[in-house]
């Protein structure tokens, strides 16, 4: 899955050197970017398996010439390509809830004016959900993950306003789960709490 994510970007990355020529002078100040590969597996996971698919929206404005905010809300379903309820075998079925938000600011580096061109850019994120028991409303436990990070991306915008933005980067993420000892949950493998992370991904929207 990793490997075919980094050729996806790299393939990307590619497209927008090639359309780099087409972009306009004419003044950007918002941008609106989601990414439905989100939804094959999100920011949460069990023994190293996606129990989260996202659905999200991201809202970037150009603060200065050189300088842009982004704000992203998702929302945090069972992934597309992860049947949760083989994971406990003791459970029939399986249901997931929960939500991410981010920030990232992002200073670009390049001639280009924001929010074109290569950019730096710290970058937090905290997403929640509950995985719960269907027939046992009882039965739950609750998973939260707060990301801390330095990215690098850029990102192009077309003359026909089309935005596609490409990032990766490093840096660690903390992990909390919360799970009742009388769950039949306990038999899942969780992994570490505090870890090192590696950001990679892109999104694509309108420009206006």
């Amino acid at each position: 899955m990793k490997k075919l994510t980094m050729i996806s970007v790299f393939l990307l990355l590619m497209v927008a050197q090639a359309i780099h020529s087409q972009e306009t002078s004419r003044d950007v100040r918002f941008t609106i970017k989601t990414n439905p590969l989100a939804a094959l597996g999100g920011p949460l996971y069990v023994a190293f398996l996606p129990v989260t698919g996202e659905y999200k929206v991201l809202f970037e404005i150009k603060t200065t010439s050189k300088q842009s905010i982004e704000t992203g809300l998702g929302y945090l379903g069972s992934s597309v390509i992860l049947n949760m309820d083989e994971l406990a075998d003791s459970i029939d079925k399986i249901t997931v809830s929960g939500f991410r938000v981010q920030l990232k600011y992002k200073f670009f580096i390049t001639k280009d004016e924001a929010p074109r061109g290569f950019y730096v850019a710290p970058h937090i994120s905290y997403a929640f959900a509950g995985i719960s028991n269907k027939a046992n409303s009882e039965d739950k436990i609750t998973l939260s993950k707060l990301n801390l990070n330095v990215l690098f991306g850029y990102q192009v915008i077309t003359k026909g306003r089309f935005a596609l933005d490409l990032y990766s980067g490093l840096g660690f993420k903390m992990r909390d789960y919360n799970i009742p000892n009388d769950t039949d949950f306990n038999e899942l493998d969780l992994g570490n709490r505090v870890a090192p992370n590696v950001a990679l991904g892109f999104s694509f929207g309108f420009a206006f």
